[in-house]
């Protein structure tokens, strides 16, 4: 077993990779799943061999994504803090958000067309905290 996590509250660092292997019996496994699903957030099993990338662009501000396939079937869509100058109003607004829309979920053999559509309009529910909270 390899662990990734994504973490989208500020001050907490975004990545963690642990490249070591881990050899876990069954009885190992189920018990670390059971702890692991009394944690906050969303939890799914990816495959460690995808991943990729995906920008928005609003205005002068650039949006990037990172993309990872679930074992369920899903890619998984999560804010890439770091790599785009959208990074600052995202890491303020992202937490705004409830837990469950900080990502998005979309099946792998989306049309690009749609894929791109749905990270657009992720971004301008964003910006339109930003004009709700700066009244």
């Amino acid at each position: 077993m390899n662990l990734e996590t994504f973490d989208t509250c500020p001050g907490k660092p975004f990545e963690s990779y642990y490249m070591e292997d881990y050899h876990l019996t069954q009885a190992q496994l189920d018990g670390f799943l059971y702890k692991l699903g009394k944690l906050k957030g969303t939890h799914v099993f990816g495959n460690p061999n995808i991943r990729g990338h995906a920008e928005v662009f609003r205005d002068e501000l650039e949006f990037s994504f990172l993309v990872t396939h679930t074992l369920g079937g899903e890619a998984l869509y999560v804010y890439y803090f770091g790599q785009s100058n959208g990074d600052e109003l995202a890491l303020r607004l992202i937490p705004l958000l409830p837990p469950a829309e900080r990502h998005l979920l979309m099946p792998i053999d989306e049309e690009l067309s749609v894929v791109q559509r749905r990270l657009e309009e992720w971004v301008d529910r964003l910006l339109s905290l930003d004009s709700k909270f700066s009244l």
